[in-house]
């Protein structure tokens, strides 16, 4: 296995690129999220208002029914679609850095060899 040190350093390197994707991708997806969490506040917020102030429903139920509106339920759910792909993205950022670590002292071990 003459070359299994040039492998490791490229297979850091390829992991380090995949990480630089990775935290692209996450600062991507988080202005997604953040812009889906304000289009579902104000969404909802709107709904509770109309909800009280048109069909003139009491204030504690307009909470639940503002959730069940198509438009807000809409909205919640792309939010929790984006929360849903950011978390994917910080486990895999996590799953990368252990195998940067991993692979950087595989690499420290073969040169003590």
């Amino acid at each position: 296995m003459p070359d299994s040190g040039q492998d490791l350093v490229k297979a850091l390197r390829d992991q380090r690129i995949l990480l630089i994707d990775c935290v692209n991708a996450m600062k991507q997806t988080g202005r997604l999220l953040a812009q889906a969490e304000y289009e579902y506040r104000i969404g909802y917020r709107k709904e509770v208002f109309r909800l009280h102030e048109e069909d003139k429903t009491a204030w504690t139920s307009t909470t639940d029914l503002a959730k069940g509106d198509d438009a807000v339920a809409k909205k919640r759910f792309k939010r929790d679609c984006y929360k849903s792909d950011y978390q994917c993205i910080l486990e895999k950022i996590l799953a990368i850095k252990t195998e940067i670590r991993l692979l950087e002292n595989e690499i420290r071990e073969e040169k003590a060899i």
